[in-house]
């Protein structure tokens, strides 16, 4: 008879990179060797169901339906829950707004959306637009999407390395361009589109618009916003019902991280490494280049960052 062992080891994964219309072309520094992409990328998924695990090339989704709750620690276990992205935008984002999960649920759609943002790198100028500007109608603002000026709605606020937006279910937000932001969100890709400036897909087709279920789902404001005052290098940047966020800044002294909890860590800058307490064993430990992610399975030894840099160690709310 099979027994399981009673420690998993952290897996590491490899990113799937997703075309946008809104992308770039060099994903350098992030990720060495890619070269010109034939596509302008957007988006990097690091822990989608679909991401491969290295080296085995075996998917997120497969290993979860295996493992189970000895992976994410949560009951909840048809899919992993939580998808960490890097986004890159060459150009402005579509306004948009995403579902509730009662409403995905309602609609056939799975999961709803609640996600934030931390600005990995921002030129000057990079803006940030969430909710409405004071004074603006939802009809108004109804009105200026369905004729292309749906964006100039918004509260547009400055974004500098270091900042983080919280954008739960309902908020109407866009981004703009110049800047590299770290995306932590529920396992969904329910979003609804209310402008897109009449602008073509990579098909050479208008994007499609979702007026009916957006206006629905969008309030003027959701409880969405900027969570800190000055930009931050470390602590605490965001809890929520869905996932709680920690940034770590490494220079010398080694983090531990706390054993029965499922930890996952977006590297944000190079030389960061997951290893084995020295107490606790010798097992080989995983580099963590920057723009990848790693989970540490909640029925784990205890294991501990190394190296320098920084990065966001993402969990589960407690009570999940």
């Amino acid at each position: 008879m099979q027994t399981e062992s009673p420690c998993l080891p952290p897996l590491r994964l490899r990113p799937l990179f997703i075309p946008r219309v809104w992308g770039v072309r060099e994903l350098a520094p992030f990720y060495d060797g890619r070269g010109r992409e034939p596509e302008p990328i957007g988006e990097t998924w690091l822990t989608a169901n679909d991401c491969l695990i290295e080296p085995e090339g075996e998917p997120l989704r497969q290993r979860l339906a295996r493992e189970g709750r000895r992976l994410t620690g949560a009951a909840d276990v048809g899919e992993f829950p939580l998808l960490v992205k890097f986004l890159f935008p060459a150009d402005r984002l579509s306004v948009q707004v995403h579902p509730t999960d009662e409403y995905a649920m309602r609609r056939g759609l799975g999961r709803g959306k609640t996600e934030m943002w931390h600005v990995v790198a921002a030129q000057p100028g990079a803006r940030l637009g969430v909710n409405l500007r004071p004074g603006i109608a939802m009809a108004e603002f109804a009105a200026a999407c369905r004729v292309g000026r749906g964006a100039e709605c918004l509260d547009w606020q400055p974004a500098q390395t270091g900042d983080t937006f919280y954008i739960p279910a309902g908020t109407i937000h866009a981004i703009g361009p110049g800047m590299v932001l770290c995306e932590v969100q529920q396992q969904s890709d329910n979003t609804f589109r209310l402008d897109d400036y009449g602008r073509l897909g990579l098909d050479g087709r208008p994007r499609a618009l979702h007026w009916e279920d957006g206006f629905t789902v969008a309030r003027p404001h959701a409880g969405g916003g900027k969570l800190n005052r000055r930009p931050q290098r470390a602590g605490l940047l965001c809890s929520s019902p869905y996932f709680r966020v920690e940034k770590f800044s490494l220079e010398r002294d080694a983090l531990p991280l706390d054993a029965g909890t499922m930890h996952v860590i977006a590297a944000l800058d190079p030389g960061l490494r997951l290893e084995r307490a020295a107490t606790y064993g010798t097992e080989p430990g995983l580099d963590l280049p920057p723009a990848t992610c790693a989970i540490v399975p909640a029925a784990s030894a205890i294991w501990q960052l190394a190296g320098r840099g920084a990065g966001l160690d993402i969990t589960l709310p407690i009570y999940r």
